[in-house]
């Protein structure tokens, strides 16, 4: 099933500030009050009292204050049973914002999972399983925020499948396109609108997520990584890592293998 890792709530913490890297764990957060800017696969957003974020292991993510400290409620989780079909159905599958309707229900769920975590009195581990499977399925049970449409969420969907399957193709808008049915300039609109990236910024982030761990457990040179995920030479491969990473792929490899 899942391990719960830890469960923070932030109580107008001046200065917080989280360094940009591909995150080891699923997170869910919610905010309470205040804004905060969340950096994901390169996008920034602002988050806003009353949004639920679903971020998923192995997203570039960074955050910091913006005008002032807020509060919120983060969780870190993982997957611990990858055969569990339930498990997995309910993991997110790609960066989530959304307004919570039942926002007052939502909290007082986080504010107890917080207070469970950290009484650690007698079947709390089950309570706070619990708690956190409710919040993933309310999560799932509305996975678009309600400014965009089901229709288009749909469709966006139907695109990140067929990226997910070919992402170290060549990668052209035209047939994205055709396989929704709408123009190009629509394709890349909507899909920008339902997943907070372009569909060639999506590419990256797959292909950036899987170099990281090629750099670090394969014996393949920077080289032959970028020419196995389809970039079009050494050079490009570098400037894309580097934005979504904050540093190159060499100094990703000294930087985590402590050469």
């Amino acid at each position: 099933m899942f391990a719960l890792l830890a469960v923070h709530y932030d109580d107008y913490i001046p200065g917080w500030n989280t360094v940009s890297e591909a995150i080891p764990y699923h997170v869910i957060v919610l905010m309470v009050e205040g804004t905060a800017n969340y950096t994901i696969n390169g996008v920034t957003h602002r988050v806003e009292a009353g949004d639920l974020l679903v971020i998923p292991k192995g997203t570039v993510r960074a955050g910091s204050n913006t005008e002032a400290p807020h509060r919120k409620y983060t969780v870190l989780f993982n997957l611990i049973d990858d055969a569990n079909a339930d498990a997995q159905y309910l993991l997110p599958s790609h960066f989530i914002r959304m307004k919570i309707s039942n926002y007052e229900y939502v909290l007082k769920r986080f504010s107890c999972l917080f207070q469970e975590k950290w009484e650690g009195k007698p079947y709390h581990e089950s309570i706070c399983l619990g708690i956190l499977i409710e919040l993933l399925g309310i999560a799932k049970r509305v996975p678009v925020s309600p400014a965009v449409e089901p229709i288009k969420f749909y469709l966006a969907r139907k695109i990140q499948l067929e990226l997910q399957t070919h992402y170290r193709e060549s990668i052209q808008i035209s047939e994205l396109a055709k396989l929704i049915g709408r123009s190009p300039n629509y394709t890349i609109a909507m899909f920008k609108k339902a997943m907070g990236m372009t569909p060639i910024e999506y590419v990256h982030q797959l292909r950036v997520q899987e170099a990281s761990s090629l750099l670090l457990e394969s014996t393949m040179s920077v080289t032959e990584i970028s020419d196995y995920l389809g970039f079009y030479d050494t050079s490009h491969f570098n400037r894309v890592f580097k934005k979504m990473m904050k540093e190159s792929p060499s100094a990703y490899i000294v930087n985590r293998k402590g050469c």
